[in-house]
């Protein structure tokens, strides 16, 4: 008998335990249930890709750069003297533009003398122009996309001018003036950042020519080299840095989520209010049954996912809709945003809402009197587009916000919010 009462209790004791688990594992899902919908429901800050820019337009990114240093001929025939009896100064110009933070090309200038193979001084120039890649563009970059130090080997095509080489000079009368042939160039170049747009610059370059570009060897030939090392300055000039491109996930997530909620709460309503359609006329109030649903969860959640702006209104419905500006500007940073609108609107104008907009600006860039106008034509500008889409006057309410530093990155708070009431 013992036995049984012994087997009893121990199932019992299991029981209760397995009800407790139970209860607990329960009450763990309503707990990550709740903070995900708290999470879905805060308006998003943009995140951005990494590794991830947009092309600069025609305006951005160019640069001008000038070195100076020393160069010496390598020519064919070698000819009297060794490398250092030919070193001489060398000066580099150049001009160019940035198209991505890893592509770029340039047109550069260099010369002033070299000594040719029998040690004669000749005047040169050579102008050419290059390909360049950034093999280290990705790395300690700045708010602005800009890497504190770049590697950049290039190669280029050229002509180059030997302008000594001309009748009298160390020729005879009857010798062609002037010669230009075709040249390569080649190298690599070494930038740090000192500031926003100035770089030090070093570099290693290289120039392959004919033989007969030095008046010593007849060959048509490549075989003269010129070798060369310069350091300098390089200065941006236009708009600098790289557009970061935004992370579309966690609003297509937030998206997702809300017309999974908004189905199933859509289904409920049409069945509640199925007896009251047969004895009215057919009114279809799916959107803002919608709405509705969504203050519900923002009122369970008020905590953590309503911010200043909400309760300055007065009943909010849905979650607020941010569009974000260009730095300085009312411009958009992408008008696919503007496709929110349509919506925002036919919602608005079916369901007798008012509409609020509110204008932010950076406050970690420009003044507070600029940010405020700032956050005044961001607004302005949102109201101009509702307008546009049907959108009265005596629907809207504009605020300003100034400068704020409500998001992190600083990106985020140059934007316009809109918040539905009744």
């Amino acid at each position: 008998m013992k036995k049984y009462v012994f087997m009893f209790l121990l199932s019992l004791t299991s029981m209760v335990s397995m009800a407790r688990e139970s209860i607990v594992t329960a009450q763990q899902r309503c707990q990550i249930e709740a903070r995900d919908k708290a999470e879905l429901l805060v308006p998003i800050a943009p995140t951005y890709l990494k590794g991830v820019t947009a092309t600069s337009g025609w305006d951005n990114n160019w640069f001008v750069e000038a070195k100076g240093g020393a160069s010496a001929l390598i020519g064919t025939p070698i000819g009297c003297g060794d490398l250092f009896d030919r070193v001489m100064p060398v000066l580099q110009i150049g001009i160019g533009k940035w198209f991505t933070p890893a592509v770029g090309g340039r047109i550069g200038y260099q010369g002033i003398k070299f000594k040719n193979a029998n040690l004669q001084s000749m005047k040169y120039q050579f102008v050419h122009a290059d390909f360049m890649y950034n093999l280290t563009h990705s790395l300690q970059c700045n708010e602005y996309g800009l890497s504190k130090f770049d590697v950049i080997p290039y190669i280029g095509v050229g002509m180059i001018r030997n302008s000594s080489n001309t009748p009298g000079y160390f020729l005879t009368d009857n010798a062609p003036s002037g010669n230009h042939p075709f040249a390569f160039s080649y190298g690599v170049e070494f930038r740090y950042l000192l500031a926003d747009r100035l770089h030090l610059v070093g570099e290693v370059s290289g120039m392959t020519t004919m033989k007969s570009f030095d008046c010593v060897g007849a060959s048509s030939r490549f075989g003269d080299h010129m070798v060369s090392a310069s350091i300098g300055l390089s200065y941006t000039i236009g708009k600098r840095g790289w557009k970061k491109v935004v992370d579309a996930r966690p609003y297509i997530n937030q998206n997702n989520y809300l017309l999974k909620r908004y189905s199933e709460q859509s289904q409920q309503a049409n069945a509640n209010n199925n007896i009251e359609a047969q004895s009215t006329d057919k009114n279809n109030y799916s959107g803002l049954n919608s709405l509705r649903y969504r203050m519900s969860l923002e009122n369970e959640n008020n905590d953590s996912s309503l911010d200043s702006l909400s309760q300055k209104t007065k009943v909010t419905i849905g979650v607020p809709i941010y569009f974000y500006f260009k730095l300085n500007t009312a411009k958009l940073v992408d008008k696919t945003q503007l496709v929110n609108l349509d919506e925002i609107a036919k919602i608005a104008k079916e369901q007798n809402l008012t509409i609020h907009i509110s204008g932010a600006a950076d406050k970690a860039t420009g003044s507070d009197k600029r940010n405020r106008h700032l956050s005044i034509e961001r607004a302005k500008y949102i109201g101009k587009q509702l307008m546009k889409r049907g959108i009265s006057k005596d629907s809207m309410k504009a605020t300003s916000l100034g400068g704020i530093n409500q998001f992190s990155p600083k990106e985020a708070n140059r934007f316009s919010v809109i918040l539905l009431t009744q």
